[in-house]
């Protein structure tokens, strides 16, 4: 990749930023698609994102993505928020626009398109969230403001964290959330066609992890695990053994992240360079 005097800036911003497939996806597609832009990432401590956020100003940047931990943080900052992320509280996605920022979240578009490119519709779906994070959050919204599930249900060791979520869904969408402890989704399991996990329990590098034991996972169900590293995880490998349908975190990450380049290009890329990219990075690990 030829970087010029003209070239201008993309990145992700975020702490850690190290284990991320961002820069290796874009760049892929940068390079395929003959564009003059490079795309970096940044690890930045929450304490200095007000001062990164300038700097977005003021270099020569299309815009950011943003991860863990900031997609919250970064919201005070910026000149214009999307309504879609107004609702869901975060931001994953930054454009810039005549020297302002501009933020929106383009996770739900991965998450729902990732799911479609394994095969799957939520609609008419009931649906159970293992978890009651951020990236629940961003899940719970989804589906009840762009799909039609039948029921969805957060499944979670806190059920009074669960509970605020539930309550707030239903003041912003008139939606109804169940909320279930993690201890008793046993009692419930068979009433569940899909199931999303939202947590950390299996990422890289604890990848024996699972949030629950492959005995309550029925061969009738869709697990869909947005953990991307471990591509299989201890979860998805349970499932798979079980039966179920299976689907990663990596057509997430793709989708967001295509997204997010047609945002800031106005193109909207061959997913094929993404995974291109991914799978270089992969071979290049030690």
């Amino acid at each position: 990749m030829l970087i010029r005097g003209t070239t201008r800036l993309l990145g992700v911003l975020g702490n850690p930023v190290a284990h991320s497939y961002s820069p290796a996806m874009h760049n892929a597609a940068i390079e395929r698609l003959g564009l003059d832009l490079i795309y970096v990432p940044m690890k930045v401590e929450t304490r200095g994102l007000k001062s990164c956020l300038n700097a977005v100003r003021e270099l020569d940047f299309l815009g950011v993505n943003v991860t863990v931990p900031h997609k919250q943080n970064v919201m005070p900052y910026l000149d214009e928020i999307s309504e879609v992320s107004r609702m869901m509280g975060a931001v994953n996605t930054i454009v810039k626009r005549d020297g302002k920022l501009f933020g929106t979240t383009t996770d739900p578009e991965g998450f729902l398109a990732g799911f479609r490119e394994a095969g799957h519709s939520f609609d008419g779906k009931s649906v159970a969230i293992l978890g009651n994070g951020g990236a629940a959050r961003t899940i719970a919204f989804a589906l009840f403001h762009l799909t039609k599930p039948k029921r969805v249900a957060i499944v979670a060791r806190d059920p009074a964290k669960s509970q605020l979520l539930a309550r707030e869904i239903k003041a912003k969408l008139d939606k109804d959330l169940e909320t279930l402890a993690l201890d008793q989704y046993a009692k419930y399991a068979d009433g569940f066609e899909v199931l999303v996990h939202t947590t950390p329990v299996g990422m890289h590098p604890k990848t024996d992890e699972s949030l629950l034991p492959g005995e309550q996972l029925l061969s009738s169900q869709i697990v869909y695990d947005l953990i991307y590293n471990p591509e299989e995880t201890a979860l998805l490998r349970q499932a798979r053994e079980r039966g179920c349908h299976t689907v990663g975190g990596l057509a997430m990450l793709v989708h967001q992240g295509i997204a997010s380049f047609k945002l800031w290009t106005g193109i909207d890329p061959n997913p094929a360079f993404f995974y291109e990219g991914i799978q270089t990075q992969k071979a290049a690990a030690p």
